[in-house]
Formats: C-alpha cells, sequence, structure tokens
C-alpha cells in the first residue's frame, strides 16, 4: 500500500514529467466530457466526484456528522455566548421598542376607526 501512496505523490509533484502527464489526462478526460455530454452534466458528475472524494476522506463518519449536527443545533444545556451588550444597553433597547410601540397603536386606531 505504501508503494501505492508513493506513486500517487510522485505524479501530482510538481515539476516532474508524470505531474505534467497526470494533469494532461485529466485535461482530456475533462475536454472529452464537455464535448461528449455538455457542460451542465460534466459539472454535476464533477460536483458528485468531490462530493466522493470529501466523504472518502473522512476516517470516522459517525464523529464527522455527530460534530457537525452538533454545530448546528448546540445541545439545550450548552450556554449562548455573550452578546457584548450589557444590561444597560438591553434596556435601553427595550425601552426603544416599547416606545415605538406606544406610538404605533394611536395610528392603528385611527385607521381602524375611518
Amino acid at each position: 500500500m505504501s508503494k501505492l501512496s508513493e506513486e500517487i505523490k510522485r505524479m501530482f509533484t510538481p515539476g516532474t514529467a508524470l505531474c505534467s502527464l497526470t494533469y494532461a489526462a485529466i485535461g482530456a478526460v475533462l475536454a472529452a466530457l464537455l464535448l461528449a455530454i455538455g457542460f451542465w452534466k460534466t459539472l454535476f458528475i464533477a460536483a458528485f466526484a468531490c462530493a466522493g472524494a470529501v466523504l472518502g476522506g473522512i476516517g470516522n463518519k459517525k464523529d464527522a456528522v455527530r460534530d457537525a449536527v452538533n454545530r448546528r443545533f448546540p445541545a439545550k444545556d450548552t450556554p449562548i455566548k455573550e452578546t457584548g451588550m450589557n444590561k444597560s444597553d438591553i434596556d435601553e433597547i427595550t425601552e426603544r421598542i416599547e416606545s415605538s410601540l406606544r406610538t404605533e397603536k394611536p395610528a392603528q386606531a385611527e385607521k381602524n376607526e375611518e
């Protein structure tokens, strides 16, 4: 297995003849796909190939999925990060909201009377 990984490393080492041949082959396959099936279908195939490469590169998929879900939906007992606002800032914002609500109510009542 180490021989295979060494060969793959040599294939993608910049400046070597093997690297230029590898990229030429990749370019030829890409060009053939573009000509044969079109841009969008080729892009579709490339997207799934990239997704497969990413999923194949993950060692422990169970932990990776658990970490991704926990980042998106944290546990209920996890404290919310501080916003950097102190109590006076929050009180000021609350007062502004309440005063704007008080000024809007009479205007709405006048519209309803008409």
